[in-house]
């Protein structure tokens, strides 16, 4: 990185006002931050040519960035001048831009026209742009200036890695439509069209569902170990995919137009075509032939509820933990079954009995460290794991003798730090009466009588690990609950 840099900043004299913030708001800013800066109205001495001067910083090797200023009295200037210029400004000629190196010019947008257009000379025109034509946008855009300047992007590009084998097997899914589908529906929702969303996530929707067939895993001459690196190159390369989906979750989420109808059918469809992408399979197979599905289900359901609880949408979110889902159990002729959203929770066996064997890091549950790894933006390993306990908790105190399956198993739970906040914030009245129905009670007495009868089952947790699950009453004081507003 190179730390000691210098710019010249060429701009038009076209009233005081911008003369002062070019001064005030970008040159001394920089040299603030450790640019240093060449400036007429501290550099250019009494008697020195000014053509000359503008043109020498141009050129000189010394200088790493050139800076332009783009205002209206700017453009107007620099349209009409083949060379020399006046003593009240400083402007880059055509000439001059075309005999410098190019890659040395950031032109910075000053000011717009009434039509939002921008005052970019004629031959700079088409150049990448940093915007600073308002004070919301210089306050947005002064880092990215800086970064420029210092050749340290905000999004570097990564180091070349190595192509997954299955993309050369089969044509691929095309993620930009999903990308774009999103796009759509965040247009649609900035102009109210309700209709318009309904039918893109439908749409949105059917595209996902199909394009798991992508990763399937065909052959089934794999030896055990090969075969569950074929799975983690799947799980790797959902990635994209289970982004998408969550970005989707967290726009109807925020803004209030997430139907559980939606969740429900969307949790089903997905199990279902799992299952069947098994059936499709022919021959013998390994059982982990699938964990790249079942590791995907689980991911997308922790971090759906997860999205749900950072957005406080707790009825819906009460609405998911407490519906039926209408999914095969293990072959599609055999018929759907009613179960809980237990089903979801899956031990992904490629990841954790024999990858991690290869990942040289004693990690006591490889998926949910991939899970981890893998959060979306603004989410925390402490968020996830106190999502997967929450749900582990209500699987628990749901749980009746005829249940299809256990209760729902926390396997992230040693990444958890803290108590749960939803539950612990229950000593606000106002956060109880929001959170209840997570719990399906009404009062503060039924709270804590489900909490004295909580038996925990499976608070050992894992036997390598010191850490076990927390008891639900960890989190919170009973005697607090409701104590205060």
């Amino acid at each position: 990185m190179k730390k000691d840099v210098k710019v010249f900043i060429s701009y038009s004299w076209t009233n005081d006002s911008l003369v002062d913030w070019v001064r005030e708001d970008i040159a001394t800013r920089l040299m603030e931050d450790g640019v240093d800066v060449v400036l007429d109205q501290w550099d250019l001495k009494e008697g020195q040519d000014v053509f000359a001067f503008m043109e020498s910083m141009v050129n000189d090797s010394s200088i790493d960035k050139v800076l332009v200023i783009c205002d209206q009295g700017y453009k107007n200037k620099a349209n009409s001048r083949a060379g020399g210029v006046g003593t009240e400004t400083q402007i880059i000629t055509p000439k001059v831009y075309s005999e410098a190196t190019q890659e040395k010019f950031i032109p910075i947008i000053a000011e717009r026209d009434e039509n939002g257009n921008d005052f970019i000379p004629t031959y700079m025109d088409g150049r990448k742009y940093i915007d600073l034509s308002s004070e919301e946008l210089y306050i947005e855009n002064y880092e990215q200036l800086l970064r420029v300047i210092y050749g340290r992007p905000l999004n570097r590009k990564p180091k070349k890695g190595t192509p997954p084998a299955y993309i050369f097997e089969d044509e691929q899914i095309n993620d930009f439509k999903f990308n774009f589908t999103l796009k759509q529906i965040e247009n649609d929702l900035k102009k109210g069209k309700l209709q318009q969303i309904n039918a893109k996530v439908s749409e949105f929707k059917r595209e996902f569902i199909t394009a798991l067939e992508e990763f399937r895993v065909e052959k089934n001459d794999f030896s055990a170990d090969d075969l569950a690196q074929e799975i983690e190159n799947r799980i790797d390369n959902m990635d994209s995919l289970k982004t998408d989906f969550i970005e989707l979750i967290k726009l109807l989420s925020s803004n209030n137009i997430l139907s559980i109808d939606f969740l429900v059918e969307f949790l089903e469809d997905l199990h279902n075509k799992i299952i069947k992408e098994r059936a499709l399979v022919q021959g013998s197979f390994y059982e982990i032939q699938f964990d790249q599905f079942k590791f995907f289900l689980m991911e997308i359901f922790i971090n759906t509820a997860m999205v749900l609880i950072k957005n406080s949408n707790f009825q819906l979110l009460s609405e998911l933990l407490y519906s039926r889902f209408f999914v095969y159990k293990d072959y599609v002729q055999n018929g759907k079954i009613s179960v809980g959203f237990e089903v979801f929770n899956h031990y992904v066996r490629a990841l954790n009995d024999i990858q991690v064997k290869k990942a040289d890091a004693n990690y006591i549950n490889y998926s949910s460290k991939k899970m981890i790894r893998r959060l979306p933006k603004n989410y925390t390993k402490t968020d996830f794991a106190n999502t997967d306990i929450l749900l582990y908790y209500i699987s628990c105190l749901k749980k009746s003798d005829d249940e299809y399956i256990r209760e729902w198993f926390p396997y992230s739970y040693i990444y958890s730090q803290g108590k749960i906040e939803v539950i612990q914030k229950m000593e606000s009245s106002r956060h109880f009466e929001k959170v209840k129905c997570l719990f399906e009670v009404e009062n503060k007495d039924e709270f804590v009588k489900i909490c004295n009868s909580f038996k925990n089952p499976s608070q050992g947790g894992y036997s390598s690990s010191f850490e076990t699950i927390p008891d639900i009453k960890e989190n919170i004081d009973l005697d607090s609950i409701c104590k205060f507003r």
